[in-house]
């Protein structure tokens, strides 16, 4: 029941906020932000602390909720 559980949250917040939730997420871990749709929004995202980056369009981020 838990694992049901915890799908569900990870779906609203896919729905809810426009990311992606990884393999085993749950509530307060970070989320895969959107891939940035322009050179200028991937060049923001260098200078944001908020991001965690692997590569331009690989991102993760807390939620503030």
């Amino acid at each position: 029941m838990g694992e049901i559980v915890r799908l569900v949250e990870a779906l609203r917040t896919t729905d809810k906020h426009g990311v992606s939730t990884p393999a085993d997420w749950t509530k307060g871990n970070k989320v895969v932000a959107s891939p940035p749709k322009t050179v200028e929004d991937a060049r923001a995202r260098e200078n944001d602390d908020s991001y965690e980056c692997v590569d331009w369009y690989f991102c993760k981020k807390d939620l503030k909720e």
